[in-house]
């Protein structure tokens, strides 16, 4: 468990999480600032210098010089490190007591789930996405005019790929209530158990 300073709960905006998860997917790639700033090059359209992405990604840590991502910087993040947009999207783990800064937050923050259910969806709202994306994989491209052109794809799974992202949602909540997704199981199933104790009891004592 974290140890707040001063009593204060430590809060970060999505830039900063987004930040922070910079340095983990390089971190995942094995890359250095320098080659990470190389592979993001040509899907930004320009290389960032060593001190730029070193800043770039300080900035998870710094409020007073947190980087803004746009979303063409998100889509070439996505693209360089081969990662869902998601990915960058991912707070911190519950133990570390950190909470989701948001001009509706207050000073303690919001609960991290928020950003999680902003990217993964809710059963709420999650429809109209698979909708969208539905309508997108019944349309057809036009032939492009010249044969060194391919043709835009509409894969006919894009709707399907959305139960994965609620199959991530439900196990991140599970996380969040029993930490440990093996550990969630096995509370589940002594709960499981004691349930099914308590029922025969009760038949006996009939």
């Amino acid at each position: 468990m974290a140890t707040r300073k001063l009593g204060v709960r430590r809060t970060m905006t999505a830039n900063q999480i987004v930040a922070l998860n910079v340095a983990k997917a390089r971190a995942l790639r094995g890359w250095t600032q320098e080659e990470a700033a190389e592979q993001l090059a040509p899907y930004l359209g320009a290389k960032l210098s060593g001190a730029s992405f070193s800043a770039l990604e300080r900035s998870a840590h710094k409020v007073d010089r947190i980087k803004q991502f746009s979303a063409d910087e998100l889509l070439a993040l996505s693209r360089a490190f081969d990662l869902p947009i998601g990915y960058f999207f991912v707070p911190l783990p519950p133990d570390s007591d950190a909470a989701l800064h948001a001009p509706d937050a207050g000073m303690k923050g919001l609960d991290p789930i928020v950003i999680l259910d902003a990217i993964l969806g809710t059963p709420e709202n999650l429809g109209h996405w698979e909708e969208e994306l539905r309508d997108y994989s019944s349309r057809v491209a036009p032939q492009p005019r010249s044969k060194r052109e391919k043709p835009h794809v509409s894969p006919s799974d894009l709707a399907d790929r959305l139960h994965t992202l609620g199959a991530s949602r439900a196990r991140a909540m599970l996380r969040q209530a029993f930490g440990d997704v093996t550990d969630a199981a096995e509370v589940l199933e002594r709960l499981a158990e004691a349930i099914r104790i308590l029922d025969e009891e009760a038949a006996e004592t009939e």
